[in-house]
């Protein structure tokens, strides 16, 4: 089969966006002023090309692929190249059902991206900067060897802190610094685990072993290998070393997710961020640590998932309630957003914790649901701050009569956050609450567990209406500007940032009405993952 993946995908955004970077450094400032428009130009048709190789993927025109009865561990469009054989690493790279949805989320979030922040300053680096994080986000998705997942994972980090630090606002340096220093420690810790889980393996036990070390770093040979130890009462690696290197790989996840109480980060880099930097910090790079943690941790370690199941029901409802309740106290709009952010990861953690295929198949829904959500939230709070010069929630009263498209933008992101029914947010939601009230019925949880959900409603609710209030209606019959637009025209969004909402609203309606375009294969990898590996715990009274 065609190898649809590591040119096109990865390969290809990465080295163009490095050529473009490189070509602009060597010029004067007049220069890149001219090569804007053709450099932003190339970057949109670049990351059109990706979205509709992606979509082509969906609608399987390459190749006989389908996203349904893939089985637990099975990959399409897979491809491996020696890469390193001494060590055994290869370059090997395929997509399943868990992966799929986040490749195409984010092929389809760079053209979007690019066209709301069409006329970003400094448009010669910035936009080959998207692109290049869009390439290394598909390859941290794609990767199916350990060695690859962790240089894509880390190179993540670099495009997101120079567009923090370059675009960023009057704090950009501490929040750049910030962002890198709390993600790359986790990631440290992640890394010294993944180390151990390699020398761990018994010497030339997996087929891609290094013919110098004996041992690989194939994922798939790896979770192969886990699933035929951990059945009944037996733990892949032991019952100790097992909960160790859980915990080690989960802490590098739940940092990048964010949960409480390693969520500080989030706040001060989404403050700082340019509209651009949010938006895929927000749609994709924050679900690299909810994927993480069911291609590794999960599939490899259940016993230890079945053992830690408290401790991450406790930190997701924790997420969950003090996200909504800090979100209450925010005057700032984009710190408001933010911490709703913390509060929607909560929902992945609690869907993951009911140890229900419905709760996991809600956690994935929510990943992708909040991915398409969360980036029209910033895109709103980009356009507000553009447009007023402020992000303060009441500095802008009666933004319906001067800028009604803003208005209607901020009320439909909003809506959607809040989980209104027929969006998307809304159909993730709902099933992380069934799947929750039936692991309560079965294992004989309290049923006050339902309440941090319950309350969360009606704080977000709360959080949303109350910005909305201040922003939209209020002001009078003319409405009330900020200080320093008094007697000036106050402008609407311009006409790409108008586009860019309507594409963003479509897509929230589409996966709201008609969910299961993206749901059915997310059900059914989450029936194949308990069949393919949760059965044998149970079975075992792990």
């Amino acid at each position: 089969m065609t190898d649809w993946i590591s040119i096109p995908l990865v390969a290809f955004p990465l080295i163009a966006s490095m050529v473009l970077l490189a070509f602009v450094s060597n010029g004067t400032e007049r220069m890149r002023e001219r090569l804007v428009a053709p450099i932003r130009m190339a970057c949109l048709v670049f990351s059109l090309v990706m979205l509709t190789i992606t979509t082509g993927m969906f609608f399987q025109y390459f190749g006989d692929v389908s996203w349904m009865n893939i089985a637990f561990n099975d990959y399409e469009y897979r491809t491996t190249y020696t890469w390193i054989e001494s060590l055994g690493i290869n370059w090997s790279v395929g997509l399943d059902a868990l992966s799929f949805p986040m490749v195409w989320l984010t092929t389809f979030l760079l053209p979007v991206t690019i066209i709301a922040t069409w006329n970003e300053k400094s448009g010669a680096t910035y936009f080959p900067l998207l692109l290049m994080m869009g390439g290394a986000l598909i390859g941290v998705f794609v990767s199916l060897d350990l060695f690859m997942f962790y240089v894509f994972w880390e190179l993540t980090l670099i495009p997101m802190f120079f567009l923090i630090l370059k675009w960023g606002g009057k704090d950009r340096k501490y929040a750049s610094q910030k962002f890198f220093i709390y993600t790359f420690t986790a990631s440290v810790v992640m890394l010294l685990g993944l180390i151990t889980l390699y020398f761990l393996q018994d010497p030339y036990s997996l087929p891609s072993a290094g013919t110098m070390t004996g041992r690989s770093f194939s994922i798939p040979e790896l979770i192969d290998s886990a699933r035929a130890s951990n059945v009944g009462d037996n733990w892949y690696l032991g019952a100790q070393m097992q909960k160790i290197l859980f915990v080690m790989l989960m802490i590098g996840f739940l940092v990048k997710l964010p949960a409480v109480p390693f969520h500080t980060w989030l706040p001060d880099a989404h403050v700082q961020a340019p509209t651009g930097g949010s938006m895929l910090l927000a749609g994709v790079m924050l679900k690299m640590g909810a994927y993480g943690m069911f291609r590794l941790p999960i599939s490899l370690f259940p016993h230890a998932l079945y053992h830690f199941q408290l401790a991450l029901m406790i930190i997701g409802m924790v997420s969950l309630v003090w996200g909504a309740i800090v979100c209450l106290g925010q005057t700032n709009l984009k710190k408001m957003v933010a911490y709703s952010s913390v509060s929607h990861m909560g929902v992945i953690l609690i869907g993951i914790a009911t140890m229900q295929p419905m709760g996991w198949a809600a956690a994935l829904f929510m990943m992708f649901a909040h991915g398409i959500i969360s980036p029209m939230l910033f895109a709103v709070c980009g356009a507000f701050k553009h447009h007023y010069h402020s992000m303060e929630i009441g500095a802008m009263r009666g933004m319906a009569k001067h800028s009604p498209w803003l208005a209607t933008s901020m009320m439909f992101a909003w809506m959607a956050s809040l989980g209104l029914p027929l969006l998307a947010g809304f159909v993730a939601e709902i099933m992380m609450l069934i799947a929750l009230w039936h692991m309560i019925s079965l294992d004989g949880w309290s049923i006050w567990w339902m309440v941090g959900p319950a309350l969360v409603l009606a704080l977000t609710a709360a959080y949303y209406l109350w910005s909305m209030q201040r922003t939209i209606f209020e002001g009078g019959e003319k409405g009330q500007p900020p200080a320093n637009m008094v007697g000036h025209p106050i402008p609407d969004i311009s006409n790409s940032e108008k586009f860019a909402m309507l594409i963003m609203a479509f897509f929230t309606i589409l996966f709201g009405i008609m969910p299961w375009i993206g749901l059915d294969m997310m059900d059914d990898w989450t029936k194949q993952i308990f069949d393919g590996l949760i059965i044998f715990v149970g079975k075992g009274g792990a």
